[in-house]
């Protein structure tokens, strides 16, 4: 995008390179920098080393956990950049779609410029988190169900043209998680489809993605305001 800085990463957890090839083609066509979050835990394909590097923000350079010190440097770099785009996989079949863990009106007008229909506002509410909750006009682009090849190509269509600069038109639905979901109900949960447990409406988000969790549970801002 001509006059706009940009910083692609990739791999913040080690075993999400997926999107690393797709990085490397639109480098030979696109102006921008990109980088490998987390070498040391991608080399390995495991999360992370000592601590999950998109929990460890702000980070500290003179800590001694690897991922803290990492996301300080991460921080750091992307604050000179004009917008940052954290690549992240799942293997919920979520499809694409953002995540803004800081949900500044300057965040939310970045995501306007993908074509992406579903964005998730997720709030840290805590003085740790994401390495987007502490770089400005950043977000995180999630792409489920990882390391399929209709994943990467979407991906890649949806980055060629952001990076292009084309002007999205599409009606986005806007997000925000609000709890978790730990039961297990007999109907079947689909991210981003409304879902009834007993007095409860929510939507899914993440269905099957971390132990212990049936799936984060979400508002759709579109119904409520």
């Amino acid at each position: 995008m001509k006059n706009t800085k940009i910083l692609l990463l990739s791999a913040t957890h080690g075993d999400e390179g997926f999107t690393i090839p797709v990085v490397k083609k639109l480098a030979k066509e696109f102006e921008f920098d990109w980088k490998i979050a987390n070498p040391k835990a991608l080399e390995k394909n495991v999360r992370f080393i000592e601590s999950d590097l998109n929990r460890s923000g702000p980070g500290d350079f003179k800590s001694d956990l690897y991922e803290v010190r990492r996301a300080k440097k991460i921080i750091s770099i992307g604050a000179n950049y004009d917008a940052v785009i954290d690549l992240h996989g799942t293997v919920s079949n979520s499809g694409i779609f953002i995540i803004i863990p800081d949900p500044s009106w300057q965040n939310i007008e970045l995501s306007k410029r993908f074509n992406i229909k579903n964005v998730v506002l997720w709030p840290g509410l805590v003085s740790t988190g994401p390495l987007t909750q502490f770089i400005p006009n950043s977000l995180e682009i999630e792409c489920g169900p990882k390391n399929v090849s209709e994943t990467s190509k979407k991906l890649e269509s949806i980055l060629r043209e952001f990076l292009s600069g084309k002007v999205q038109n599409l009606k986005q639905n806007f997000y925000i998680v609000n709890g978790k979901f730990t039961k297990n109900p007999k109907k079947e949960m689909k991210d981003f489809e409304k879902f009834v447990y007993k007095n409860n409406t929510f939507y899914p988000l993440l269905v099957g993605q971390y132990k212990g969790i049936k799936c984060y549970m979400m508002q759709k801002l579109n119904d409520i305001l």
